[in-house]
């Protein structure tokens, strides 16, 4: 047999080799794709491999899979977060509006001006005075928590609607110069009485020089008026509340701080997620629809700003929010 036969042969027998390791190495790839359509997206294609396209292929079937992973688990989040806001919002609605209809009722029933066709049998939950007569002071009495319910229903609604133009970019923002310095120090005043009658002590830094940004009055107001608002709700065992406000030649920065109780370490995460609330780790004294921090958060970028927090239980929770001094919005 001439030489050139052997060499025939070993060509031929190294190319059979390559054909079954290839055809072992497709295969692999294939039982690895069948388990990730089986749901196992933890499944990745690992093994040595020397042929170049076959080495790409495996990579580039991994960033697939990655990717597909972490839209399969973000969808699920998304979800379960759905489904939690329908409960949250049907909770929310119903409540007061349950309390509402029963305490018409009984206004309705006790001053005679009963209406059959009204159907509001049963609503009332938190008193029945079917054999007495209401007077004046109890009818104002009732007609209040009315009032306090439909108010309460009313900034509820209202949230809803802010967060749907915020989604939609239908937010229009009046871009001028504002003093920074007065917006805050408002809001620290129209929260003065709920901050007494919690006993809780505010600790004011604002430099006395007035800080002038150009931006939105009606956003900041909300902004400060939500972080402020949401550490005196969520401020439980807390003896101080603070609020700081500085700035360098490019930004503004406002920390509003409490040393409440404090947020969990792994909840941190989810504290600007819409209907988020962390009702395990911190006492409602007010309710909340778990949207006034997610406003703040769109309303800071929507400014060119960035907002963060950081919590040591009982030492301090701080929500710090930092915005342009110039910001111009790109249309």
């Amino acid at each position: 047999m001439s030489v050139l036969n052997y060499v025939l042969i070993t060509i031929i027998v190294i190319l059979v080799i390559l054909l079954v390791s290839l055809y072992q190495k497709l295969n692999y790839i294939c039982k690895i794709l069948d388990q990730i359509l089986d749901g196992n997206l933890n499944q990745r294609i690992r093994f040595q491999n020397h042929v170049r396209l076959l080495k790409i292929l495996s990579i580039k079937i991994n960033k697939v899979v990655e990717k597909f992973q972490r839209l399969y688990e973000k969808n699920k989040i998304d979800e379960e977060s759905r489904k939690r806001m329908i409960s949250n919002i049907s909770h929310d609605l119903r409540t007061p509006l349950t309390s509402m209809l029963g305490y018409m009722e009984l206004i309705l029933e006790e001053s005679n001006f009963n209406d059959e066709a009204l159907n509001l049998n049963n609503r009332l939950n938190e008193t029945q005075l079917k054999n007495n007569t209401l007077n004046d002071e109890q009818i104002l009495k009732y007609l209040k928590i009315v009032y306090s319910k439909g108010n309460y229903l009313y900034n509820l609604m209202e949230e809803f609607f802010q967060i749907s133009k915020l989604d939609s970019n239908d937010i229009k923002l009046e871009m001028k110069k504002i003093n920074i310095s007065e917006i805050i120090r408002k809001n620290i005043i129209s929260f003065f009485n709920e901050i007494k009658k919690l006993n809780i002590d505010p600790k004011i830094n604002i430099t006395e020089e007035d800080i002038y940004i150009l931006s939105d009055e009606k956003a900041l107001n909300r902004i400060s008026s939500n972080l402020i608002n949401n550490s005196l709700k969520h401020a439980s065992k807390a003896t101080e509340i603070g609020i700081d406000l500085n700035y360098d030649e490019n930004n503004v920065f406002i920390n509003i701080w409490d040393n409440g109780i404090g947020i969990p370490k792994e909840e941190i995460k989810y504290i600007f997620d819409r209907l988020y609330t962390v009702e395990k780790s911190r006492k409602l004294n007010l309710k909340s629809s778990g949207l006034g921090l997610t406003i703040v958060k769109k309303l800071v970028e929507s400014l060119g700003g960035s907002i963060s927090v950081s919590s040591v239980p009982f030492e301090k929770t701080v929500f710090r929010v930092i915005l342009p001094r110039n910001f111009k919005k790109v249309s």
